[in-house]
């Protein structure tokens, strides 16, 4: 009787609005549920779309890097073509010295026409129908055109024209070693002539090849030392910056490329300095 009076009580205590209340309670907890369940999905959303990106980032940037390995080793072999054709014009215009030579040899008295009166059929040709036949006058012999216009030494010593070519061709055909050899010893031997500083950049070409930045920054840089006003000059900053860049000195390689950009802004030079400055993250003011 006690516990139904109790519960009565209880019943009359506890009323419609105080229920409906608490109901609504219940569901705004749900929702709050819901809201915080949607806001933690959206998190992990965001973190891998970052995650995406961070790939997408690092992709490109080894696709930049990538590029410009290539636009370099472009570049080399441009370079390389570049030099087999000064050696093909310095070629030409020997010949058309010797040419000339030969022409003004034969415009001399009695050194071009054989003496009045005589005829191949006098020293032994041979006769068709009883008359001499015509034999056409013999070609002025053409020596083959060395790189340099320079005589050999007497005594059996290589000269000038020899080193450098005999440098060069092992050069071309991958025996970075002797090329080398060749190119120093010309270099060393005859410091003044138009290609003393071809000699010393590709000297350096031959380091490069070989994978010893090192070796290839000391050769670049004694070349601009004793030659800074040579042709070769941008070519040989260039690959100062990136010889540093081998080495991993990043700080030296993007002053020796922003120097590259600044003195020489219209050069092909200065397109491959700009690009690998981009991907190294730097301007290149």
């Amino acid at each position: 009787m006690g516990a139904l009076l109790f519960t009565s009580a209880l019943a009359g205590c506890v009323s419609g609005t105080d229920i409906e209340g608490l109901h609504k309670h219940v569901g705004d907890v749900e929702k709050q549920v819901d809201l915080l369940s949607k806001q933690t999905s959206s998190k992990e959303e965001v973190d891998k779309l970052n995650q995406n990106l961070t790939k997408q980032v690092s992709t490109i940037l080894r696709s930049n890097a990538d590029m410009g390995t290539r636009f370099d080793d472009l570049t080399r072999e441009l370079q390389t073509l570049a030099g087999k054709l000064e050696d093909a014009n310095r070629r030409l215009a020997q010949l058309s010295q010797q040419i000339a030579e030969a022409q003004a040899r034969m415009d001399l008295p009695g050194s071009a026409a054989a003496p009045t009166g005589s005829s191949p059929a006098a020293a032994g040709s041979p006769h068709v129908g009883g008359s001499p036949a015509a034999v056409p006058p013999a070609p002025v012999p053409v020596a083959p055109a060395p790189v340099l216009l320079a005589p050999k030494p007497a005594g059996g010593r290589s000269g000038p024209a020899e080193i450098y070519n005999q440098a060069l061709g092992d050069y071309q055909r991958g025996r970075f070693d002797l090329a080398r050899q060749g190119f120093d010893e010309y270099a060393e031997s005859y410091p003044k002539t138009d290609l003393s500083d071809d000699a010393l950049y590709w000297s350096a070409e031959c380091w490069s090849a070989q994978k010893k930045p090192r070796e290839a920054l000391d050769t670049l840089e004694r070349l601009l030392k004793a030659y800074p006003q040579s042709e070769k000059a941008p070519s040989a900053h260039l690959r100062i910056g990136l010889a540093h860049l081998e080495l991993g000195e990043k700080a030296q390689a993007i002053v020796q490329l922003q120097f590259v950009v600044h003195e020489y802004p219209n050069s092909d030079e200065a397109k491959s300095a700009k690009q690998r400055l981009r991907a190294l993250g730097s301007d290149s003011r």
